[in-house]
């Protein structure tokens, strides 16, 4: 192999690796293992869609770890399973749009936010109006006190919400 050639294949691999070790910094940031990361990157780089096995090899590790994180990396939005005509194995391939992908998990998860918390504060009113008239001067001021905390939480959660709704618009465009 001339010496140019091996220096391009090695830039190539670098380029790769650069990326792949950016992304394992990613998930990261969200407290999620490096072998995701490395999954994702190299179902990113891949050229077609790879089953659990070629997984497995590239990264040196066992079929069954690569599952477990491939249903996580699926759950997610990051990859999704494909079909290849006369096989039953299962293949992936990763989602390359970062926009759709990061837009699709922050209004997953903001949602969800706003969907416990919403239910939390209802609840958490329900029952300072059992005590808000209590008999017990410092109960009754205490539950005042916690319905503006909670009021206010009310209020930033509705604020979140529309400019979760307006960032989704924003992008989705």
């Amino acid at each position: 192999m001339p010496d140019n050639a091996r220096t391009d294949q090695e830039s190539l691999a670098a380029a790769r690796e650069t990326v792949i070790e950016a992304l394992v910094q990613v998930y990261g940031l969200y407290g999620l293992p490096d072998l995701l990361g490395r999954i994702y990157g190299v179902l990113f780089f891949a050229e077609h869609p790879l089953g659990l096995d070629e997984i497995a090899t590239e990264l040196g590790v066992s079929k069954a770890t690569v599952s477990v994180n491939v249903r996580i990396l699926e759950g997610v939005g990051s990859i999704r399973k494909v079909w290849q005509k006369g096989s039953r194995r299962d293949y992936y391939e990763a989602e390359r749009d970062f926009t759709r992908m990061m837009t699709e998990a922050l209004e997953k998860k903001m949602r969800r936010e706003i969907e416990i918390t919403s239910a939390a504060i209802s609840r958490s009113k329900e029952l300072l109006a059992e005590v808000e008239h209590s008999p017990d001067r410092q109960t009754a001021e205490r539950a005042k006190l916690y319905r503006q905390f909670v009021q206010n939480l009310e209020v930033q959660y509705r604020l979140s919400d529309r400019i979760v709704a307006a960032i989704v618009d924003a992008i989705r465009g």
